[in-house]
C-alpha cells in the first residue's frame, strides 16, 4: 500500500496542480483535511496517541539517507528487495514502511552550505526504510540490520556518491558523526567547539554524539 501526504501551508484546500496527478491515478481513497501545523502529527500518524508512538514491544529501526534527487532505477531495485523481504501476512516485518519525505527547503538552501556548521543544505529528499518487528533475539536483530543497510546502500549507490548523508533523528546509530553532521573536517571541528561550549558536561551526548 502506498500512502501519500500532500500538505500546503496557508490554504484550506491544496492546489489541484499538486493533487490532480495523483487523483488521475485513481487512488483507493482520498481524505482531505484542513487545520493548522498542530494537526500534522495526527494527520501523518505520529501523534502521541498514534500506534508508532505507543509501546507495543516492537523495535522500529530506521536507515535514513538524504538524497538530492530521485533515482528511479535505484528506487525500483530497493523496492524489489524491500517488498520481497516484508510481503505476507505471516511475515514478522509486514508492518514495515519505506518513507520518502520532501519538505519545502528553499529557506535552508538560501544560505551557502558553508555558511554555518549545519550540513546537507542541498538535500531535498529523505529516504528512510523503517523495519518494524518484534525481536526474537540477536540473530533477528542482525538480519534486520542487514536488510535496512542493504536498502540504504542501494539508494546511496544511486546517488553516485560514496558519502552517506543521514538524518540524525532517524539514524540507526552506526553511521558516525560525518554521516550525521557533515563530512568536512572544518564542519566537524566547528560543531565540536560549539558542543564543548554549550554542553561542557555532555548532557546531550547520549545519542549520536559529535564528540
Amino acid at each position: 500500500m502506498i500512502i501519500i501526504f500532500i500538505v500546503q501551508e496557508g490554504v484550506t484546500t491544496v492546489d489541484t496542480k499538486y493533487t490532480a496527478p495523483f487523483h488521475d491515478i485513481g487512488p483507493l481513497a482520498a481524505i482531505p483535511e484542513s487545520g493548522t501545523y498542530k494537526d500534522l502529527a495526527k494527520w501523518t500518524g505520529i501523534a502521541l496517541e498514534s500506534p508508532p508512538c505507543q509501546d507495543f514491544g516492537f523495535n522500529n529501526p530506521r536507515f535514513p539517507i538524504y538524497i538530492t534527487s530521485y533515482n528511479v532505477t535505484a528506487q525500483r531495485k530497493a523496492w524489489d528487495v524491500y517488498s520481497s523481504a516484508i510481503k505476507g501476512a505471516e511475515n514478522p516485518y509486514y508492518n514495515s514502511i519505506f518513507m520518502f519525505e520532501n519538505y519545502a527547503s528553499a529557506g535552508v538552501r538560501f544560505r551557502d552550505n558553508d555558511a554555518s556548521a549545519y550540513g546537507f543544505r542541498d538535500a531535498t529528499t529523505l529516504a528512510a526504510p523503517l523495519i518494524i518487528y518484534n525481536s526474537t533475539g540477536k540473530a533477528e536483530d542482525e538480519a534486520v540490520k542487514k536488510l535496512g543497510t542493504q536498502l540504504r546502500d542501494i539508494i546511496l549507490e544511486g546517488t553516485g556518491s560514496q558519502d552517506l548523508h543521514t538524518y540524525v533523528n532517524y539514524a540507526y546509530g552506526n553511521e558516525g558523526p560525518e554521516a550525521w553532521y557533515g563530512h568536512e573536517s572544518w564542519r566537524q571541528k566547528k560543531l565540536k567547539a560549539l558542543k564543548k561550549k554549550y554542553d561542557p558536561k555532555g548532557k546531550f551526548s547520549f545519542y549520536a554524539p559529535i564528540a
